[in-house]
């Protein structure tokens, strides 16, 4: 006969009331030190990631002065302008420090819109400022002399603008390579046809030429401010979430009144069995990422990071916590389940309770419980996780017999139990037979402290 006794145990009402009862703190809560060090840290990447904007800024400026001056002039004003905008966006950026903004996509392309609106203003002042000059080198078609100098000094700016490009940005000029070769070898056409004498041809190559490698270096300035600002952005919040991580690490309990319940606390990493570790390298990672200046991550990486990984990991944080908590009121409540079994059975026999343990002491294993008759008979009560979570466990109640237990005595035992339960107000199911005899691991405490039994291991 079987003194094995299964009872599938739901408390989710037990357990909603008792997570209720036990509500953590809001993850995302912002400490005024974490936010002192965030800013602090932010404005020290702003002035490491934008100082190489103003160094670069002051090279372009430096090769601006050795063109000629119709260039020159035109220059000029295009990096006035593009001055200002590198001001405003650090001034935002510094601003903004410890907001932890997180721009949507929709704001990311507001912002750039309105930048290409500028440049593109600009382009086309430069596209009005050419065509005046081409209408005054067709006057000069007599001049031939006049015509040559003119096409000389296009080609020289054009050539000044094309090393300006690749000293400017010799990392991010390689995906555009071919547009760059293209050029190249038209300005070196344009220098064929004035050798041959046709210089409103060459001037007009070499105008073109100057004009497209103006606009791929005004691109690429813009593609590389806009790569930075989001390496700053997302550096803060990834610095935010590694913040997260360490003040959400351990946990107050409240009771249901709000009041902190005395001496106990939450141990996220223990109760989320390493998840905290887990997420602090994956967002350790992701910050070694952002800052690689060896291989640095483009736009659109960047944006999926701001727009994506930050919010999972936020995420997977308040999660972990919640997880946490609901796994150390599943302990007690194995515990409590387990009390409340045994008082049940003390009702309804002879026996007492002698001993209780955490399988591998582990409280985040099964809970077992020994009761000893006066007889010696004995009963162990095994409260094991059903691995739904949400409050449901599995109750064995298992009959260790020197004498002859009857079924019918044995299956009186298991309802008795369930009634027991119900009475307590915990939604309990009618026992089960399990088929064959308890293992005797079960019987030997000491051993079940160290690690529940391979053999006995059945849940």
């Amino acid at each position: 006969m079987s003194g094995r006794k299964r009872i599938q145990v739901d408390e989710s009402e037990w357990f909603r009331t008792r997570r209720q009862a036990a509500r953590l703190k809001d993850v995302q809560r912002a400490l005024p030190g974490m936010l002192d060090d965030i800013r602090r840290r932010t404005h020290a990447d702003l002035e490491r990631v934008f100082g190489v904007v103003e160094e670069r800024q002051r090279t372009v400026e430096q090769a601006v002065q050795g063109l000629s001056d119709r260039a020159r002039e035109l220059e000029s004003r295009t990096q006035e302008r593009l001055r200002a905008q590198a001001r405003r966006m650090t001034e935002e950026l510094r601003a903004t420090a410890g907001e932890l903004r997180r721009e949507t996509a929709e704001d990311l392309a507001e912002r750039e819109h309105r930048l290409q609106e500028e440049i593109g203003a600009e382009r086309r002042e430069r596209r009005r400022e050419v065509g005046r000059l081409a209408e005054e080198v067709g006057e000069l078609v007599l001049d031939r002399e006049r015509a040559a100098a003119l096409a000389h000094e296009a080609i020289s700016d054009a050539r000044a603008m094309h090393l300006l490009v690749h000293t400017a940005f010799p990392a991010d000029v390689h995906p555009h390579a071919r547009r760059t070769e293209s050029l190249a070898e038209q300005l070196d056409r344009a220098a064929d046809t004035l050798g041959q004498g046709r210089s409103d041809a060459a001037l007009a190559t070499a105008q073109s030429v100057y004009q497209g490698l103006s606009d791929l270096l005004q691109e690429l300035e813009r593609h590389d401010r806009e790569r930075r600002r989001h390496r700053v952005r997302a550096g803060e919040l990834l610095l935010h979430v590694q913040h997260l991580i360490k003040v959400n690490a351990v946990q107050d309990v409240h009771a249901a009144e709000g009041e902190e319940v005395t001496d106990a606390v939450l141990d996220v990493e223990y109760w989320s069995g390493g998840e905290l570790t887990r997420l602090r390298a994956e967002t350790a990672r992701l910050q070694e990422r952002v800052g690689d200046e060896e291989r640095p991550p483009d736009t659109g990486e960047l944006r999926d990071i701001l727009e994506h990984c930050v919010p999972e990991l936020e995420q997977r944080l308040a999660e972990t916590v919640e997880r946490a908590g609901r796994r150390q009121l599943e302990s007690q409540m194995r515990v409590d389940l387990a009390g409340s079994v045994v008082g049940t059975l003390e009702e309804i026999t002879g026996y007492e309770l002698t001993d209780g343990t955490y399988s591998g002491d582990d409280q985040r294993e099964a809970f077992f419980a020994k009761l000893v008759h006066l007889n010696g008979n004995e009963i162990v009560v095994e409260v094991a996780p059903a691995g739904t979570g949400g409050g449901t466990a599995v109750l064995r109640v298992l009959s260790y017999d020197r004498d002859t237990t009857a079924r019918d005595e044995l299956t009186t035992r298991g309802h008795e139990v369930a009634r027991g339960l119900r009475d307590r107000g915990i939604a309990a199911s009618d026992p089960e037979a399990e088929g064959g005899e308890p293992d005797p691991a079960y019987r030997d405490f000491d051993a079940l402290r160290q690690a529940l039994p391979r053999a006995a291991t059945d849940t």
